[in-house]
């Protein structure tokens, strides 16, 4: 299976819009409106504050300023975009150095995902759930969503997926998976985000029209069409609808030397799927 996994140019531009996907829901309402307004707490100027707050990367006062929206406020699409982006961000994702990482990547995209994510903790696994879960609220279909908000879905399953390599694979926050570590020792949860960590990019990233990962969605079809039932997991997006056999091949998966494996155990996923 092949392993080279390049980005395509058109990403750098891609980027960009993501990054600028959160400022243009404000675009239409001018600093000095909000400045000026009695109505500091309405709904657009909280979602203008947190939009500041976010550019410079304080991302806990931002959800905070989000969580304060009406329930209706918060409900709408550029709003749940933009606590999405604030958890991804204190999730730890850089999308430029993450792009950047993957852009130059000459192996296996799960090592480097982990160094990437080095030095996560807990936390931050749960945050970039938060940002998944967030952007799935605007609709769990990627057909659904936009270009924009489903490059943003990848990246952020890449990065829960680093992140979550990075506190069970990395005990000495080296970057790199620690030698003979066991994917199948991972709890079913973490195997089940592991798996939809997965499932949802590649699925997102098919909407995206750019060729971004595409030698991982070719690897992780194969992988699925090869191992077939029980093991074949391709289709399940929900982290807790994964069978016992689908988790057992998620570990084997994650440890293999398949791509996108971190390689622990010599062998391809059928040699190495979980007991």
């Amino acid at each position: 299976m092949s392993s080279d996994v390049k980005l395509p140019s058109g990403l750098g531009s891609r980027l960009m819009a993501i990054l600028m996907l959160i400022a243009m829901a404000t675009a239409s309402c001018g600093q000095n409106a909000f400045l000026e307004s009695a109505k500091r707490d309405s709904d657009a100027a909280l979602l203008f504050e947190a939009q500041k707050l976010m550019n410079k990367s304080q991302w806990t006062e931002a959800i905070e300023k989000l969580q304060l929206m009406s329930v209706t406020g918060r409900a709408k699409r550029d709003s749940k975009a933009a606590l999405a982006s604030a958890y991804a961000g204190r999730c730890g994702l850089n999308l430029i150095a993450f792009a950047d990482a993957v852009a130059n990547a000459s192996g296996n995209l799960f090592p480097v995902f982990l160094s990437v994510m080095r030095s996560s903790d807990s936390q931050d696994i749960s945050d970039c759930i938060s940002a998944e879960t967030t952007l799935l609220s605007i609709n769990e279909d990627a057909a659904a969503r936009t270009a924009n908000e489903n490059m943003l879905m990848a990246f952020v399953g890449w990065a829960k997926i680093g992140a979550i390599l990075a506190v069970e694979a990395d005990t000495n926050d080296d970057g790199s998976a620690d030698g003979g570590w066991d994917a199948c020792t991972l709890s079913a949860s973490l195997k089940g985000e592991i798996g939809t960590g997965l499932t949802i990019s590649v699925a997102s990233l098919a909407q995206t029209g750019t060729s971004v990962g595409g030698s991982l969605s070719s690897s992780i079809n194969s992988i699925c069409t090869t191992l077939g039932p029980p093991y074949d997991f391709c289709s399940i997006t929900d982290s807790s609808a994964f069978t016992t056999d689908q988790l057992r091949a998620i570990g084997a998966l994650t440890k293999s030397t398949d791509q996108p494996g971190v390689g622990t155990c010599a062998g391809d996923v059928s040699t190495c799927i979980c007991p």
